[in-house]
């Protein structure tokens, strides 16, 4: 290999660790840094390296931590240095960048992963002192950088869109039905002074609301993946993105019928959600679990569930969606509710307990599972409702009414 050689190979790699303080005097958008970031005038880099002995996969690790980018940006005519030659020179690089070494993967006979702390400011010194040169083309880089700063902040712009659509549709998006049984003495209202239960004239009146997605639904699931589709990545741009040491946020949409159409085959061995295809998966530049954790946690689907009031005609009586409890199919009282009675496996039941399980985001699997049409079962609200019998007299009918209409 040439001196020649050399000298532009290291000098791309000097140049590359430089182009870092640009990246971070740059403004950075929640969740573009993973794996390699930049903490003030260091680029902080995790990678996995291999040899046969401990120091061997070492060395190979700070390798791969201080050329980690270089592939993006060099131009067609600059020569990449090929791993002998960066092996070579990275004990003199390295003693001087390499400010800090942590083990996150302990050697194990092949191979260490590490996360390396990559000072700039000695690598601007070390190209300084060897009158390194480069020909790399910088006006490309920033406008890369640019580019892609551009499109996370539209991202973000689009799922911020998004959220408040969401919002808006689903004050419409549901359907209520209130069932009445048959109403019951309540016979351990009171005590008496032997400290004994005795009835009284309060009667219990069980209450049940069933909750159904309506037509909204398909509009929702619509918009949603029309946004996503819109501002995916296409698989040549993640890999760009993975080159550069960027996270690659892939987040799936499953219908409730694709859900139950997979759940319907499953057995022993299978994953927890359908297999991810182009359909159903987006490749996002920014980390979308914020948005879809505030729009469908547990507690948000069940709050949304409960937009409802329930009105006693022929009274004043009315009772708000805040004193019913979402019941759960395992009870052998709401067993006609099961979300699993077409998987073939009773412990499926651990997978979705209740109704409410049909609109659920998994935010560590990054998968929303939603309705995408009306008529479907998600929720169900349960109420024994304490009721003295003069005023149950007065009850002609019992409605339930949306509320935000």
């Amino acid at each position: 290999m040439k001196p020649t050689h050399l000298f532009r190979a290291v000098g791309c790699l000097c140049f590359l660790l430089i182009c870092s303080l640009f990246w971070a005097a740059t403004p950075v958008s929640a969740g573009m840094l993973s794996e390699n970031r930049v903490s003030g005038k260091t680029n902080i880099v995790e990678v996995t390296g291999y040899g046969k002995t401990e120091e061997e996969a070492r060395m190979n690790a700070e390798v791969k931590a201080i050329v980690s980018t270089i592939g993006s940006f060099v131009t067609q005519q600059t020569e990449i240095i090929n791993d002998q030659l960066v092996s070579d020179k990275i004990t003199e690089i390295a003693a001087g960048t390499i400010t800090k070494v942590e083990v996150i993967k302990p050697f194990n006979g092949s191979s260490i992963t590490i996360k390396a702390h990559v000072s700039v400011k000695e690598v601007m010194k070390f190209c300084k002192n060897n009158g390194i040169g480069t020909e790399i083309e910088g006006s490309a880089i920033a406008s890369e950088f640019n580019r892609q700063e551009r499109n996370e902040r539209g991202e973000q712009t689009a799922l911020s869109g998004l959220s408040g659509k969401i919002q808006a549709i689903l004050n419409r998006a549901f359907d209520y039905k209130v069932i009445a049984d048959e109403p019951k003495l309540n016979q351990y209202s009171k005590y008496n002074a032997n400290r004994e239960w005795v009835a009284t004239d309060e009667f219990i009146l069980p209450l049940t609301v069933e909750v159904y997605s309506n037509e909204n639904f398909k509009i929702l699931y619509q918009e949603i993946m029309t946004t996503l589709k819109g501002i995916t990545m296409t698989p040549s741009e993640a890999a760009t993105y993975k080159k550069m040491g960027k996270e690659v946020f892939e987040f799936s949409v499953f219908s409730e019928s694709d859900i139950k159409k997979y759940y319907s085959g499953w057995h022993t061995g299978n994953s927890m959600f359908p297999e991810r295809t182009n359909k159903n998966t987006v490749y996002l530049r920014t980390n979308p679990r914020n948005v879809f954790y505030n729009l469908f946690g547990e507690s948000e689907v069940t709050q949304m569930n409960k937009q409802f009031i329930v009105r006693m005609t022929g009274s004043s009586d009315q009772i708000g969606a805040s004193s019913f409890t979402p019941i759960e199919t395992l009870s052998i009282r709401y067993k006609k509710y099961d979300v699993n009675n077409y998987a073939p496996y009773m412990y499926m039941s651990q997978l979705r307990k209740t109704p409410l399980d049909r609109i659920k985001f998994y935010p560590y699997d990054q998968v929303l599972i939603i309705p995408s049409q009306g008529n479907i079962l998600t929720g169900v609200m349960a109420l024994d409702y304490k009721v003295p019998i003069s005023r149950l007299k007065q009850y002609k009918k019992i409605e339930v009414f949306p509320l935000n209409r």
